[in-house]
């Protein structure tokens, strides 16, 4: 029998590889996965409620005109921003941030019919997806529709909290299953044009003092981020401000070795190993935590120290001390320990007195609390007097709470954290 040509064989072999390499090429570029998105906010839509009753904001020299111009400009400094306008459905403004500015002070952009508040949530919320943040400036104030109004002046107060905060309540609560938070900003600013009043009576009012609110809206590490970006950039602070969250308590923490030591003891991986505490002669130890995601009031060191709670079924122990990172005294910490406390925003100190078994559990948890500013001085349920309504918009509170108790409940916590204590 013929063997075929060493030549010819090793030809065919070439050409046998080329082929096979060639699919496996395709192949690895077909399995290519996608490229993640990365962390961080990718882009902002502002969105600006455009409903008759904001045109008095816009009209001579306002703090409204002062301030919402200052957060477009310094929102763009951060990420790209859109701006929109909404009363119905929201509309994009084509000629960009830059000119949006320059309308505010020489063209009139509130001239909308009113739309329902809860609606417009549910517009800007569906936008704030991803990495999105969304934002909205409105006067907030809770009111039926105008064909309601006529059939009973009496509408909006006798139901305002039942029926308009439970609609608030509800959008809400849907953005808090979906991982959204919300943190709004409340301004003053002089208000010079047309007022309406709970039963839409027209006021004509010159520079009174009128609220008015910018929400954020998006995953709560953006929120967060966006915050703490805003407040070093921005001139022109809010006058109050509330943060709602949606993501969970936070879990993460690290156990100090010598920062805050006292009496005998050793970390092994999470746990406060080989312990030995007495009332009259107690063990600390300090966790470091990283809070930097809160709302600022969350954040103090006197609403840490006031709210905290420990719970240890089988051992005596107590919060005695909250430090933030800036008030430690590193001279004695080694590089390791330093670098775990650069990581955190501040230090929780915990007295050990007394350990009744071999091993105990430790539960630390700051609960969940809301400011409550908005109930006492913002907030009216007779806006048709000067002196009722100055500086407050109508049924604000129920607005607040609707929103408050979308996102609280006996189970929703600051902060959760669990360590083991052994003898």
């Amino acid at each position: 029998m013929n063997q075929p040509p060493i030549r010819a064989t090793c030809l065919v072999f070439l050409v046998l590889l080329i082929v096979f390499q060639s699919c496996g090429r395709k192949e690895k570029k077909a399995e290519k996965q996608p490229e993640t998105k990365p962390a961080g906010i990718s882009n902002i839509l502002f969105f600006m409620e455009t409903s008759a009753s904001m045109g008095g904001y816009l009209k001579g020299e306002t703090n409204f005109k002062v301030a919402v111009s200052e957060v477009v400009t310094k929102l763009n400094q951060v990420a790209p921003v859109e701006v929109w306008t909404i009363a119905g459905k929201p509309q994009p403004f084509v000629e960009g941030y830059n000119q949006f500015v320059v309308n505010l002070a020489t063209t009139p952009l509130a001239m909308e019919r009113s739309s329902e508040l809860h609606k417009i949530f549910k517009e800007v919320g569906e936008k704030a997806k991803g990495n999105t943040v969304a934002l909205l400036v409105s006067d907030c104030i809770l009111s039926f529709p105008d064909a309601e109004i006529k059939k009973n002046p009496e509408i909006n107060r006798q139901n305002a909290e039942s029926v308009l905060k439970s609609q608030i309540n509800d959008q809400f609560a849907s953005l808090k299953q979906k991982g959204i938070s919300a943190t709004v900003w409340a301004y003053s600013s002089g208000f010079n044009g047309t007022y309406y009043d709970y039963q839409n009576k027209k006021h004509t009012l010159s520079g009174e003092s009128r609220p008015f609110y910018i929400w954020v809206i998006g995953k709560q590490e953006l929120v967060g981020d966006l915050n703490r970006k805003l407040n070093e950039l921005m001139i022109t602070k809010p006058a109050k401000q509330l943060d709602f969250g949606a993501s969970g308590a936070l879990k993460q923490y690290d156990l100090f070795f010598s920062l805050n030591k006292k009496g005998e003891w050793r970390v092994e991986k999470s746990a406060i190993a080989e312990i030995s505490a007495k009332p009259s002669a107690p063990a600390e130890f300090a966790v470091g935590v990283n809070l930097g995601g809160l709302p600022a009031y969350a954040q103090a060191e006197e609403f840490i120290k006031k709210n905290l709670a420990v719970t240890a079924p089988s051992a005596t122990v107590k919060l005695v001390n909250v430090q933030k990172k800036e008030k430690v005294s590193t001279n004695r910490l080694k590089e390791r320990e330093l670098k775990l406390l650069n990581q955190n925003t501040h230090v929780l100190t915990f007295r050990v007195e007394n350990l009744y078994d071999q091993k105990a559990d430790v539960t630390v948890k700051l609960p969940v609390r809301f400011d409550d500013w908005y109930a006492s001085g913002w907030s009216t349920m007779d806006d048709r007097t000067p002196e009722n309504r100055f500086n407050k918009t109508f049924a604000l509170v129920h607005l607040m709470n609707g929103v408050k108790e979308a996102y609280q409940s006996s189970t929703n916590d600051f902060l959760v954290l669990n360590f083991k204590l052994e003898k």
